[in-house]
């Protein structure tokens, strides 16, 4: 059998890479031996990483410090990544707004659409278009456990995931034959800046932690087309696919969110 290195490599970019689970992501990939180009908009956080992977693992890194929500930003990652081969892309930088839809204003709507789906889509069909041309990569995309249903207090953030989600999978269709593997990942809450927001007092739910997400998408990339880390999201999945009406997953993930954000709203 081929090695991860094999069938993903040489070059892996991940997007949203400076922390979080997107940070994960890069010290995993790092570990296979792949090379690694790391994008975010810190250049300080993106150097310090650059600095303990190369000691750690001996690999080539390159640094992108872009805004991504940015018609520029994301021309300026396929201009300095022209030469190089990226077998495996992961679109993992995102941004959530959480609030009553009507309280957040309309720019900060229209920035979480341009993050969570246009840069995914551009960077896809870049990227992807030349995996074709070789036959062989990856691709994973962060989708969240709340794309399965509307969700109050975070509409749009909800149904960018929700987008991600199919998008992912009508991807991987297309590009099977062509050897490419397409993973969609939905998480819940993660200790992430996402989350700090919430306020999980008086509630059942323990946030994931980032490395676990990263592990389990890497090892379900090429064997699953939708990665669903820890229990109690497989709980809610199933429980909302096979038990619940569309209607009462949304109202159940509503109680939820209006418990947890009882602070901000």
């Amino acid at each position: 059998m081929k090695t991860f290195k094999e069938n993903y490599g040489p070059w892996c970019l991940v997007t949203g890479a400076s922390s979080g689970i997107g940070q994960q992501y890069v010290k995993l990939i790092a570990a296979q031996g792949l090379n690694i180009v790391i994008i975010a908009r810190r250049e300080d956080k993106l150097l310090a990483l650059k600095k303990e992977l190369i000691s750690k693992y001996n690999i080539k890194i390159k640094i992108i410090v872009a805004d991504l929500t940015s018609i520029s930003g994301l021309e300026k990652v396929k201009k300095e990544t022209d030469g190089l081969e990226i077998g495996l892309l992961i679109n993992n930088a995102g941004r959530e707004d959480s609030n009553h839809f009507l309280k957040i204003n309309t720019k900060a709507h229209l920035e979480t659409i341009a993050l969570n789906i246009k840069a995914p889509l551009l960077l896809t069909h870049h990227f992807g278009a030349k995996m074709v041309g070789r036959k062989k990569g990856g691709i994973i995309n962060m989708s969240s456990i709340v794309a399965f249903q509307g969700v109050p207090y975070i509409v749009n953030y909800a149904g960018t995931k929700a987008y991600n989600l199919i998008f992912s999978e009508g991807i991987a269709s297309e590009f099977k034959k062509h050897n490419i593997d397409v993973l969609a990942v939905t998480p819940g809450f993660t200790k992430t800046k996402l989350a700090r927001a919430y306020d999980f007092t008086e509630t059942p739910f323990t946030p994931l932690d980032p490395s676990f997400v990263a592990q389990k998408a890497v090892r379900d990339l090429g064997r699953k087309r939708l990665s669903i880390p820890g229990f109690i999201n497989a709980f809610l999945y199933w429980n909302g696919k096979l038990l619940f009406s569309r209607i009462m997953n949304t109202a159940s993930f509503g109680m939820v969110f209006r418990k947890v954000l009882r602070k901000t709203l």
